[in-house]
């Protein structure tokens, strides 16, 4: 779920959503239907790593995003392992 993540923000990386919005937006819409534990999981995984940033958003929902400091190296490392062309 991490990888899906990590290469939705590669072509996106401007991309900000809540957990709800990320299954929804970035991964239903990709064909893979996953719970709101497994993608929160995924997205708290990606934060420890420093992959992302979580901040807070409308109503205390939690916005991730990608970390714009690591973007550079995000698309360097996804290319170099031939995960997105």
């Amino acid at each position: 779920m991490a990888w899906l993540v990590l290469g939705y923000l590669c072509s996106h990386p401007d991309a900000k959503d809540t957990v709800d919005g990320v299954g929804r937006w970035w991964l239903s819409a990709k064909g893979i239907e996953a719970d709101a534990e497994t993608v929160r999981a995924a997205l708290d995984y990606l934060v420890e790593r420093r992959w992302l940033i979580s901040t807070a958003g409308y109503l205390g929902y939690r916005l991730y995003g990608l970390n714009q400091e690591r973007k550079i190296v995000l698309q360097q490392f996804l290319h170099s392992q031939s995960i997105i062309h």
